[in-house]
């Protein structure tokens, strides 16, 4: 009987053995097994990089450089992206953990992908980010404030906006920014007689609200929850509502009297929409 017992207790503890092993095999695979050009970024000394085939400087913050690694990516010929950097940043033990692209095009030849922010327009160029959603449970505390910390920098268009340097006239065209509950939605917002104008199926799906057409009775339908409301194209016509682009443009007041938002502008004429706690 205990001989049998030994053998179970052996046999439990091999296998927890083998289990263990093979978890941390492939945490160490997720991160460690990574293609050797990722490793080797671009020169910061200068605290800036610029572009090769795209006439550019993007600052690199103080706070970045004992951390941050940005690789430029060799791309195919014929793609339409004239650059793409890499951005990585370097915890103690580990090999380079992937942040976030940068990818920059010609204004003419950019691509409209649901998962590439656009930081900022030029009359040349549009640069958009794709950044990473990959949580890491298997670094420390403090490496994880300092992650979050690098990521949230990243999702802030207007301290992305601020790194990017070009020559004298070649700028940003400066366009005003909608935020919902804080996050920006790439959805432009229209200024007409002194009314600020939001398209009306961004704003509502950007808070988790599905948006319903029905042509039949030229009505919306608005739900979230236990939420619902109707809205008749004849009360959007009393709101001031227009169409752009197939796109249902309403006053502010709208979000703030329905759906109990705040609103406020900043001085760039930035929106800011929130739900009200």
């Amino acid at each position: 009987m205990q001989i049998l017992l030994r053998k179970k207790f052996i046999f439990f503890f091999s296998l927890c053995a083998c289990l263990c092993a093979f978890a941390v095999a492939v945490r160490a695979n997720n991160i460690q097994n990574l293609p050797e050009s990722y490793i080797v970024g671009l020169d910061l000394t200068n605290g800036a990089i610029s572009g090769e085939r795209a006439e550019y400087t993007l600052i690199v913050p103080d706070d970045w450089l004992p951390h941050i690694i940005i690789e430029r990516e060799e791309l195919s010929p014929g793609t339409r992206i004239l650059e793409m950097l890499n951005l990585y940043w370097q915890p103690q033990n580990f090999q380079p953990i992937f942040l976030a692209s940068i990818y920059i095009y010609e204004t003419q030849n950019s691509m409209d992908i649901s998962s590439y922010r656009r930081i900022l327009e030029t009359d040349e160029y549009d640069i958009r980010i794709y950044i990473s959603a990959t949580d890491y449970d298997m670094l420390s505390s403090d490496e994880q404030v300092l992650h979050a910390r690098f990521i949230e920098q990243l999702g802030d268009a207007n301290f992305i906006l601020e790194l990017f340097g070009f020559p004298e006239g070649r700028g940003p065209v400066i366009r005003e920014r909608l935020f919902i509950n804080g996050r920006d939605v790439d959805a432009p917002v229209v200024h007409s007689g002194g009314a600020v104008f939001a398209p009306l199926r961004a704003v509502c799906e950007a808070l988790g609200y599905a948006v319903i057409w029905y042509g039949i009775d030229q009505t919306i339908y608005i739900e979230r929850n236990d939420f619902s409301y109707t809205l008749q194209t004849s009360e959007a016509a009393n709101y001031g509502a227009v169409s752009i682009d197939n796109n249902y443009y309403v006053p502010v007041v709208f979000f703030m009297q329905v759906l109990q938002m705040s609103f406020d502008m900043d001085r760039r004429g930035n929106i800011f929409l929130t739900e009200r706690i």
